[in-house]
């Protein structure tokens, strides 16, 4: 005699058809047969659960605390044809509800024997053999709610359906809202069949006959629909304001996704460049050991000792020293470029334009600027062509040239001191230190423009 039903997929005991049914729409598995091993069971003597897993008695232990189990066996008999005409039936009854809210005649079953006899035995009754299934009768429903959504403008076969599943008896609101749900149902606007029993007992009566207004019934109904539409038009708004909460967590998540993938790009990049500079630093060193080597092989055959000699050595570091006079020279001119010297040079020079041309009538007011602008810019030129020649960076105030073409301009002396001279009694002098190549390109350019452009000064 069959004890249990045994999985044949993952072995699992279950102690009926209705337990194997659940277990197969949960897995999958669908291949059972009877054995005779009994189910253990595992009783918590603190409440008395039992717990068939052992699985199912850690959770129960984790969640209640209760720690002591005795071991028991189910003598259960399992008559496997007998529940499983049973679910059978349970099946069908379902399947007959299903296709009767869709207004469909129920599935013909095949008759039993026992139905047979009694078919045969109630032959003489007149009353025809139902093969065991109830007979099922058009839906029944109060005429003044089923009249009321006819004048709304529904169908009656749709009417009747809404007002017999909302179950509504005093108001068609609950049948509006229902058809406002199921509208697109299929089957809505077929004839709705129940079963006879359900008809009976369903206690929907004609309810009142008074008169219904068809005006007001249809404001009603059209109430009746703006509420819904309005509950509806709330929801789907509620729904587009969480679907865009998830947008913008989605999109943070995305962000910071991509915030990680760039840090670690700039990481990988760090990285790749301190393994360039490591690579290039043993190559440098491997050819500064290569060239080492080549010098000690060059004095090997010149008959010279490898090492050199102090007065070598001597010279070798005069030149690194010239060296880095030189490159010192070099970015001592390389500064920033002096914005605001720049702009009161300008200033100057337009200055110094409108002032002599206001006390020189004429052209001649306007060559005698331009030929204190020319004498300027060769000033400047030649100490930027030559920075370490002295006699470029010195002026003697005295000098009859000077004095005829810059130095009777009132402010031209004021814009070489800004070029970066500095006046002394006898002369102008720029220091060596104070050369920048910066300020004399800035200056050449502004005493350019004031040569070559007829508005320079005016605008």
């Amino acid at each position: 005699m069959a004890k249990s039903l045994k999985c044949g997929v993952c072995g699992a005991l279950l102690r009926n058809v209705a337990e194997a049914q659940n277990h197969g729409e949960v897995t999958g598995h669908s291949s059972f047969e009877e054995t005779t091993e009994v189910i253990r069971v595992m009783k918590c003597l603190t409440c008395g659960k039992p717990c068939r897993t052992d699985a199912e008695k850690d959770m129960h232990k984790r969640f209640t605390g209760h720690a002591e189990y005795a071991e028991q066996t189910e003598d259960a008999v399992i008559n496997t044809e007998v529940e499983m005409k049973e679910a059978q039936d349970a099946m069908d009854d379902d399947a007959d509800i299903l296709r009767a809210s869709l207004g469909k005649p129920p599935k013909a079953k095949p008759k039993t024997e026992a139905g047979a006899e009694g078919g045969g035995a109630a032959g003489g009754s007149g009353e025809a053999g139902t093969s065991g299934s109830e007979e099922m009768v058009p839906a029944e429903v109060p005429e003044n709610l089923l009249k009321e959504m006819e004048e709304m403008g529904f169908g009656r076969n749709r009417a009747i359906r809404a007002i017999w599943f909302s179950k509504a008896v005093t108001s068609v609101e609950a049948a509006v809202n229902w058809l406002m749900d199921h509208d697109t149902d299929p089957g809505i606007d077929e004839p709705l069949l129940v079963k006879k029993s359900e008809a009976e007992g369903s206690g929907q009566d004609g309810g009142s006959k008074e008169p219904v207004d068809p005006v007001e019934a249809r404001r009603k109904a059209e109430e009746l629909m703006r509420k819904a539409r309005e509950k509806r038009e709330k929801e789907e708004k509620e729904m587009e304001r969480l679907r865009e909460l998830e947008r913008i967590r989605a999109g943070k998540e995305m962000q910071k996704i991509r915030e990680k993938d760039d840090e670690q790009a700039l990481k990988r990049i760090a990285e790749q460049r301190k393994r360039e500079k490591e690579e290039e630093a043993r190559a440098r060193e491997e050819l500064r050991r290569k060239l080492e080597e080549d010098r000690k092989e060059r004095r090997r055959k010149l008959g010279l000792p490898e090492e050199l000699t102090e007065e070598e050595k001597a010279r070798e570091a005069e030149k690194r020293k010239k060296q880095e006079e030189e490159e010192a020279s070099k970015k001592a001119f390389n500064y920033v470029k002096p914005i605001s010297l720049l702009s009161k040079m300008r200033s100057q020079l337009v200055t110094l334009k409108k002032a002599h041309m206001a006390g020189v009538a004429g052209s001649s007011g306007e060559e005698a600027f331009k030929t204190a602008c020319g004498t300027m810019l060769k000033y400047l030129g030649n100490i930027a062509a030559n920075p370490g020649e002295d006699k470029f960076r010195s002026i003697r105030l005295a000098n009859a040239a000077f004095q005829s073409r810059v130095g009777v301009l009132p402010g031209a002396i004021d814009f070489l001191l800004t070029c970066g001279f500095e006046k002394t009694d006898e002369a102008l002098v720029m220091a060596a230190d104070k050369v920048n190549m910066e300020l004399l390109n800035g200056a050449g350019a502004a005493l350019n423009e004031a040569i070559t452009n007829p508005f320079f000064g005016v605008l």
